[in-house]
């Protein structure tokens, strides 16, 4: 009886040993990778980022100020993103790199903007719980179709507005040019993902401009944030949701070019973009 009790608690002592180190304390449990989520964005410009895996690339959008594209490398992703401006297109555009932790409540990383010459700037984000969305849809994350962001559209401005029709073209050097109505306005920056997504600024004749991103979510609708003014923290307030819904392919160039400059001025820039994912 004595010699089986005390092969019982060898035994015992044995397994509860498994899984600890010299100091006996528990391994860390690291957890399959999980992206998908309502995270922080306090190294950007405030609000929140919404991150959505398709495959082996991660989508997101942040700050309803520009979006993302990477590709998951284990708990790595390394990917572009864009986000509404003018002028240099260097200046909205770079490229970044980041980890998530063993129990995905957070990464840490950098990104880059291609003018500052490879200087890391750090991001560094949480995540959110409820009443943020766990799940957010692929529309949230701006997860791009496969129709470009190119066309006639017109918005549901709602409150008994009438709305606005927009014709969006692109030039020999992806740059996107388009005007739209009520009142009229002209958008103009640049092309991203096989024109799956636009980065640049919004004007319109009531003397109203700011930064513009869109992303075409499917066949048949694009989405995508307006500013008033230029990104800052301080004026994240200002952005508000665009949905434009398509009602045709292509569009005439006099009906993107009816308002503004159209193509005449080349954009400061590179033709390519920030680097965009084989």
């Amino acid at each position: 009886f004595y010699i089986a009790l005390l092969a019982f608690c060898a035994a015992a002592l044995a397994l509860d040993a498994v899984g600890e180190g010299a100091t006996g304390s528990p391994d860390q449990v690291i957890n399959p990778v999980n992206w998908h989520g309502t995270w922080t964005a306090n190294n950007r410009y405030g609000g929140v980022m919404y991150a959505c895996p398709k495959g082996d690339r991660l989508y997101g959008v942040y700050s309803n100020a520009g979006f993302f594209v990477g590709r998951f490398e284990g708990r790595v992703v390394e990917g572009t993103w864009y986000e509404g401006g003018r002028g240099d297109r260097n200046d909205w555009q770079g490229s970044f790199r980041i980890e998530i932790s063993a129990d995905n409540q957070e990464f840490d990383g950098f990104y880059y903007r291609v003018t500052q010459d490879g200087k890391e700037l750090r991001w560094h984000e949480s995540r959110l719980g409820a009443p943020y969305p766990s799940n957010p849809t692929h529309d949230q994350c701006l997860v791009p179709g496969d129709e470009p962001v190119l066309g006639g559209f017109f918005n549901n401005p709602g409150q008994g507005r009438e709305p606005a029709v927009y014709s969006l073209c692109k030039d020999e050097y992806d740059q996107i040019y388009g005007s739209f109505g009520a009142p009229d306005g002209f958008i103009e920056g640049w092309s991203v993902d096989d024109s799956t997504g636009f980065h640049g600024y919004r004007y319109d004749s009531n003397g109203r401009s700011g930064a513009y991103i869109l992303r075409s979510v499917s066949d048949t609708v694009v989405r995508g944030f307006y500013w008033r003014g230029r990104l800052a923290r301080q004026n994240i307030e200002t952005s508000v949701p665009e949905e434009l819904h398509r009602t045709s392919y292509t569009a005439k160039l006099d009906d993107c070019e009816r308002v503004g400059p159209g193509f005449l001025r080349r954009l400061r820039g590179p033709s390519g973009d920030a680097g965009a994912l084989a």
